[in-house]
């Protein structure tokens, strides 16, 4: 067994060979890579893992190693994935693509100690990498260790301040953790840099509501519905008009909303939760 993997003791078995398109054969280890990559975006794992095979076999460079173990994950071989993530390591220890491709594996498989480690090392080899610190955050909130995912987080927001996405993933953890003026002045920003998502519209309503800003969460409600209009987003401006004393105009609001599904109604749940302080 590979140590420390919960796996079976050989690596499981391959995608089945089958013949290869006709082409000119790459001689190199760079064309085999793109070749490979090619493969790989096209959905082709068996001719991918071949290709990146015969790159690392023309060139032990530990770039193809993590290249080859991708390809494994991708098609679901983690013993096989864990082995050329643990070459790739030997040959580079300090290679922040292989310990963040390794955790990632770990991720999957619920062993976050080992998993956080993995991502602390590739933070700390590049550290302005905001991907590797959201990652290293998601790791950390699962566990339940929230004010360590906003440490890590912050810096990814510097580093990316343009990126909406961020500050969205920064917002919901300072909810998380009870810091709602913070958490509003982020969403404010994933909105101002993602005008046309309704979904991070709808998420600032609900916090506006959490905070007893009506008027506010009425507003972002209907720019939600504006946006795309889902009975999930009607229902809430209904609950906010309510909860406003206004039962016409909430009335109003549900009918127009009618009948919901399983999925609207475990959403507006969660968003009710939510707004009476619960975590999302």
């Amino acid at each position: 067994m590979i140590r420390g993997f919960p796996f079976g003791k050989k690596p499981e078995n391959e995608p089945d060979a089958r013949p290869e398109e006709p082409q000119r054969e790459p001689e190199t280890a760079d064309g085999n890579k793109r070749l490979a990559d090619q493969y790989l975006e096209k959905g082709r794992l068996h001719f991918a893992i071949t290709r990146y095979k015969k790159a690392a076999r023309m060139d032990d460079d530990p770039c193809h190693r993590t290249d080859l173990g991708d390809a494994y994950a991708f098609a679901e071989l983690p013993v096989n994935a864990v082995a050329q993530y643990r070459k790739a390591l030997k040959k580079d220890p300090k290679s922040p693509e292989a310990h963040f491709s390794l955790a990632e594996v770990y991720v999957r498989y619920g062993k976050w100690a080992a998993a956080i480690e993995g991502f602390q090392t590739a933070v700390e080899l590049c550290p302005g990498n905001a991907f590797y610190r959201y990652k290293l955050s998601c790791a950390l909130k699962t566990v339940g260790r929230t004010d360590d995912a906003i440490e890590q987080l912050e810096p990814a927001v510097e580093a990316r301040p343009a990126d909406g996405f961020y500050h969205f993933e920064l917002a919901s953890l300072y909810a998380d953790a009870g810091r709602m003026e913070e958490a509003i002045c982020q969403m404010e920003q994933a909105v101002a840099f993602s005008p046309g998502d309704d979904y991070y519209m709808a998420r600032l309503g609900m916090f506006y509501a959490r905070t007893g800003r009506f008027e506010d969460a009425c507003e972002a409600y209907r720019e939600a519905a504006r946006l795309n209009l889902k009975a999930t987003y009607l229902c809430l401006l209904a609950d906010t008009y309510l909860w406003r004393g206004d039962e016409e105009r909430a009335e109003a609001r549900y009918d127009e909303a009618g009948d919901l599904d399983p999925y609207d109604m475990d959403f507006i749940e969660r968003s009710r939760k939510f707004i009476h302080g619960g975590v999302w």
